[in-house]
């Protein structure tokens, strides 16, 4: 899985808490190396209720099921950012996120995007406005089916 099929996913998504960021090519190049790719097999855990590492993840490929005290709660398809609220805040992960499908993920670990903010901060404020607007939709969509805690 090359940048150019992350960019492309990304780009195809259409869900409403679809990552808005609207790099281009060359930018996402330039995001790249600070970015780490996950391989994902069905059924194990990208990540788990409680665990406070500050890394989010761009689905590239397949799909993934957010659970919260075991009940399902969203599928997520290529271009979807997840975890990124424990990213910002460093609270503990509010859900389960488990591949249903192989796939890749690209990571964002909280270390290497500080060290982007250095090298290359007009890229990381697009990437912050971005995630910005996913955390936004989704909080906002929590509190009106009541899943806000």
């Amino acid at each position: 899985m090359n940048v150019e099929q992350l960019a492309a996913a990304i780009a195809a998504l259409d869900a409403t808490d679809a990552l808005p960021c609207k790099l281009t090519l060359q930018e996402w190049k330039a995001v790249a190396p600070y970015l780490t790719v996950r391989f994902l097999k069905s059924g194990d855990p990208l990540m788990r209720e409680g665990d406070n590492q500050r890394e989010l993840f761009i689905l590239a490929d397949g799909e993934l099921q957010v659970t919260i005290l075991g009940n399902q709660i969203a599928t997520l398809r290529p271009g979807t950012v997840v975890g990124e609220g424990t990213f910002f805040s460093g609270a503990p992960r509010s859900a389960t996120v488990t591949p249903t499908t192989p796939g890749i993920a690209w990571g964002l670990h909280w270390d290497r995007f500080d060290a982007m903010t250095h090298k290359q901060p007009k890229l990381a404020v697009d990437l912050v406005k971005g995630f910005a607007a996913v955390l936004a939709i989704r909080m906002r969509e929590a509190i009106l089916v009541g899943q806000f805690t």
